[in-house]
């Protein structure tokens, strides 16, 4: 839509994804790369004393994104929760992989991952929904929650139970921080979806495009901060009188 992206922030799988857009990758090139590569899968790994290692998805990112934050096209801030402080941070410098690796890792589920002085896992578990970085720059915030919680009608096991307990654990501490957003894109279809269902990657990418399509004149309203913004706007306008 014309929209020019100034930074990112993102945690969890969104420090993930992030990564790559901020490294210039297109959206759908980022599917492609995820899904040929298998990186759901990589993510399941193999067990070290029941922990998850996500050592082929460290060789992955290698491969693929900048070695320091300063190799990045565009600013990105990634959140990380340290288990030993048990505080949130947001690294913008430095070396990239710890941080992506440990901004992924699920507590209980993955290894922990040493950083400098600190052992990182899930932004999620403390921020789920980073804006707090952006807020001293002047463009609007464009939020984008694709953990909406919806209702289930059983658990089926001992993974489905930490599954589900994690998600409505990162689910809260997002809803306060909904209102910082100039606009929250949150696609309600994903109510019911599950962290590792990687085989329907194409299909979670087709919601989120077609959620952002529908808001599209909202978004672009909202943002209409400059002179470029407005004229898509205008444009949009007429196209539907």
């Amino acid at each position: 839509m014309g929209v020019e992206i100034t930074r990112y922030s993102g945690t969890s799988a969104g420090a993930m994804a992030g990564a790559f857009l901020a490294a210039g990758y297109e959206p759908r090139v980022v599917l492609e790369l995820l899904v040929e590569n298998k990186i759901f899968r990589m993510f399941r790994g193999a067990f070290s004393r029941g922990i998850l290692k996500m050592d082929k998805v460290e060789t992955f990112f290698e491969q693929y994104l900048p070695a320091t934050f300063d190799g990045f096209k565009v600013p990105i801030f990634i959140a990380v929760t340290d288990i030993l402080s048990g505080r949130v941070y947001y690294i913008n410098e430095g070396d990239v992989k710890p941080v992506v690796l440990g901004s992924c890792s699920i507590p209980g589920l993955f290894k922990p991952v040493k950083h400098n002085q600190m052992l990182l896992v899930d932004g999620g578990v403390l921020n789920n929904l980073p804006v707090e970085p952006l807020q001293d720059f002047k463009d609007p915030i464009v939020g984008v929650h694709v953990n909406p919680v919806g209702e289930i009608i059983k658990v089926s096991s001992t993974w489905s139970v930490l599954e589900r307990t994690f998600h409505l654990g990162v689910f809260s501490n997002t809803v306060y921080r909904e209102a910082i957003c100039a606009v929250l894109i949150e696609p309600h279809e994903l109510k019911n979806t599950k962290v590792f269902d990687y085989k329907k990657a194409k299909d979670f990418y087709t919601i989120g495009y077609n959620q952002v399509m529908s808001q599209s004149q909202e978004i672009l309203e909202k943002l209409s901060h400059n002179d470029a913004t407005n004229k898509i706007v205008n444009s949009i306008k007429n196209k539907s009188m």
